[in-house]
């Protein structure tokens, strides 16, 4: 007579302990890497400043605006920038592209420059919001 040993079955996926392993290593990287610039000011010149807040309007009172743009940057007094606003495209191709456009908004001068980072600027046309985009005008 033969004896029969049940086989324990599972039907959950096996998982790697090392793949877990690397995705909260990664995860802790990533949450690092946001929360460290946070330490810097922009003064220095942080991620931050460079990456995420470069060229945005940050504030706007009547016609003045403050803008993340500086002598850092290569700002001068009577530059023109151009206004951008990013729009999310209500409908996208099936094929892909961007979910987003870009509209131009207006231009601004700068009629001064409060440090190496952030500047003050007059409204010549359109109508900008905080949060938009500044970009020097090409020729």
């Amino acid at each position: 007579m033969s004896t029969i040993t049940p086989i324990a079955c599972s039907s959950a996926p096996r998982t790697n302990p090392y793949r877990l392993f690397a995705a909260l290593a990664m995860a802790g990287a990533l949450a690092f890497s946001f929360a460290l610039p946070g330490v810097a000011s922009a003064s220095e010149g942080g991620f931050r400043h460079n990456v995420l807040m470069r060229g945005q309007v940050l504030e706007k009172e009547d016609q003045a605006l403050v803008v993340c743009v500086g002598q850092a940057d290569g700002a001068q007094v009577g530059q023109v920038l151009d206004v951008i606003r990013h729009k999310r495209r209500i409908r996208h191709s099936r094929a892909g592209g961007p979910r987003y456009r870009r509209e131009n908004v207006g231009q601004v001068r700068i009629v001064e420059l409060f440090d190496g980072h952030y500047a003050e600027a007059e409204v010549i046309s359109g109508s900008p919001k905080v949060n938009d985009t500044v970009e020097l005008v090409r020729p």
